[in-house]
């Protein structure tokens, strides 16, 4: 029970390297996020493509999987659309409505909700073993610094004091917690679960790099930002493989 409990802490701390980044930085702190996106990105998809759906394999037929996963995307995107969150990564489209803006309250219970399904992945990720696990961690992670970036941005946008913005930013992140115990517990107690939540896990990650990353990456013009962005996606995905490589190899 301590792997996944530590794991969602030390995701959970990435809102307070989110928010200290934004005050450290400044006006630099937007950029270097979107530099961040594009290594998140290859997280996401690295973890989902060589490490979630082929554990599922595993345990569920093809057919079940691929189904399972493709429910997890609309799952997400379900949920996205019911607490608006699209904002985060979007923050900077300017043809979106005044009256769908939203606001603070909403943005820190909707980040709550993200987090504990992020939380949720984490704990059925260890439930099959510590090295699924720490993939999953760092791909939550990895995604985790920058979307807490643009959410403090926007508390503060709001009229939010700093202390109370990054206490309740924090405490909307710490949901992964519960999400990763109750995960794992009720995991371990319903083995045959892991198999159908691992693909709409899966598609959860999948769908958070394509539709909520990668349109945040266009803002960036010009052929070397482009190659950058597909370098660091590279890096990602290394990062998850050999990670996985390293971590099987202990085991």
């Amino acid at each position: 029970m301590a792997w996944p409990i530590l794991a969602a802490l030390v995701v959970s701390f990435a809102a307070i390297i989110g928010s200290t980044a934004l005050l450290a930085l400044g006006d630099r702190a937007e950029r270097a996020a979107v530099w961040i996106l594009s290594f998140a990105i290859g997280t996401l998809l690295g973890g989902a493509a060589l490490h979630l759906l082929p554990e599922a394999l595993e345990a569920r037929p093809t057919e079940q999987v691929m189904l399972l996963f493709i429910g997890g995307m609309l799952l997400f995107t379900i949920l996205e659309r019911a607490i608006r969150w699209r904002h985060t990564h979007h923050a900077g489209e300017d043809h979106v409505h005044p009256h769908h803006a939203v606001t603070a309250e909403v943005l820190l219970w909707g980040d709550a909700l993200h987090n504990f399904i992020d939380g949720i992945i984490v704990g059925v990720a260890f439930s099959v073993s510590t090295e699924l696990g720490m993939i999953a961690a760092i791909a939550v992670f990895a995604h985790e610094v920058p979307q807490e970036i643009g959410d403090f941005a926007v508390l503060l946008a709001g009229g939010m004091g700093r202390k109370r913005a990054l206490l309740l930013n924090y405490l909307s992140a710490f949901t992964v917690v519960p999400g990763a115990a109750l995960a794992w517990y009720s995991a371990a107690s319903f083995e045959p679960a892991v198999g159908w939540l691992l693909p709409v896990a899966a598609g959860g990650f999948v769908y958070i790099a394509l539709a909520d990353l990668v349109p945040s990456l266009h803002h960036e013009k010009g052929a070397w930002a482009g190659v950058g962005q597909i370098a660091l996606m590279i890096l990602g995905v290394a990062v998850i493989y050999f990670a996985g490589e390293a971590l099987h190899h202990q085991h």
